[in-house]
């Protein structure tokens, strides 16, 4: 839901192309009142679709769904013309937010018993070596997994996911876990499958990633879709206004930075207040101010907007933010 005051943002008409996955309606909610919809979504082809919320908005329970993990209570979903889940589950590629953890087995082993599911033996061989190499684990493809850092059981589980190249790969917290390298060779894997036609829809929280790999956005909040558009429609939107984040003690009072002139949107969540500088020249008596009242300012960090800034004005919360009730399946 858009949050009390938020400014409506014009969501640009999509044309229309045949999609390739359809959800219609669908909703799975758990007993506490979590999980996601009622909602309906389309996704053509190569597209790169970042499904962006808080903890508990619905992001892994939408994937859950889509990769037939779970099925939602209503509504229907369409891969690719069927709505079999069997037939769809040949079509897909799913990596989990879980790490690998096939101790006994070397990474070319496990990663050929998963492509072994989808082609011949005479086949695999190649998709196995093709997506070792994407993730940088040639070298140690003959090594056991239960040697292998968080990090590269991550890539272990993203070549897995995409070694038999799926028509649809959902991908839930990708980059958790991966160092700039990793986060490259991802970026370039999604690349090489767009120019393939093959769609890829990925949960994350990461505004970076987003903005580099992705060519869609979907914002989820309390398990409803509370916008679709492309991220640079979302960062033109709310404009090249600096954002200040202050660190501040419990004790610490907005009141005298309202009426700084220059000083725009003001929130405050979990020790930190940003705002919007509508003039820059408002920084020196913001850090002023700051810095003279009660226990001082504890620290500073300037940026552009981003996408968690643009998900904030919409819905009034961040993208980091928790709710005290977590329930493992509906993330």
């Amino acid at each position: 839901m858009l949050a009390p005051g938020a400014t409506p943002m014009p969501q640009t008409a999509r044309l229309t192309v045949r999609s390739v996955l359809d959800a219609v309606d669908v909703e799975r909610r758990y007993r506490n009142g979590r999980g996601v919809g009622p909602m309906t979504l389309h996704v053509t082809c190569g597209e790169r679709v970042a499904v962006m919320g808080p903890n508990g908005a619905g992001k892994t329970t939408l994937l859950r769904i889509l990769a037939t993990g779970v099925r939602p209570r209503r509504g229907v979903v369409r891969w690719y013309g069927t709505t079999s889940p069997r037939r769809a589950r040949r079509l897909l590629g799913f990596a989990p937010d879980v790490i690998v953890e096939e101790g006994a087995l070397s990474a070319r082993q496990s990663t050929y018993f998963w492509c072994r599911q989808w082609m011949s033996s005479v086949e695999a061989g190649g998709f196995v070596d093709d997506a070792l190499t994407q993730f940088g684990l040639h070298d140690v493809a003959d090594e056991p997994v239960s040697s292998f850092s968080f990090g590269m059981r991550r890539r272990l589980g993203l070549a897995q996911a995409l070694v038999h190249r799926p028509r649809l790969a959902l991908l839930d917290e990708p980059t958790a876990g991966l160092d700039p390298e990793g986060v490259d060779s991802l970026i370039e894997a999604l690349r090489e499958r767009a120019q393939r036609g093959h769609p890829t829809i990925i949960a994350t929280n990461d505004c970076d990633f987003v903005g580099a790999a992705c060519d869609r956005v979907l914002f989820l909040d309390d398990g409803a879709l509370v916008w679709d558009a492309a991220p640079s429609e979302l960062l033109q939107w709310l404009g090249s206004r600096r954002v200040a984040e202050l660190e501040v003690p419990p004790q610490f009072s907005t009141d005298a930075l309202q009426a700084i002139d220059g000083v725009g949107d003001i929130s405050r969540e979990d020790g930190i207040v940003r705002l919007e500088l509508l003039d820059d020249r408002a920084l020196a008596d913001v850090v002023t101010v700051a810095d003279g009242s009660a226990g001082g300012l504890h620290g500073l960090r300037l940026h552009t907007p981003d996408l968690g800034d643009a998900f904030r004005n919409l819905t009034g919360r961040s993208l980091r933010a928790r709710k005290p009730d977590t329930h493992t399946n509906n993330g």
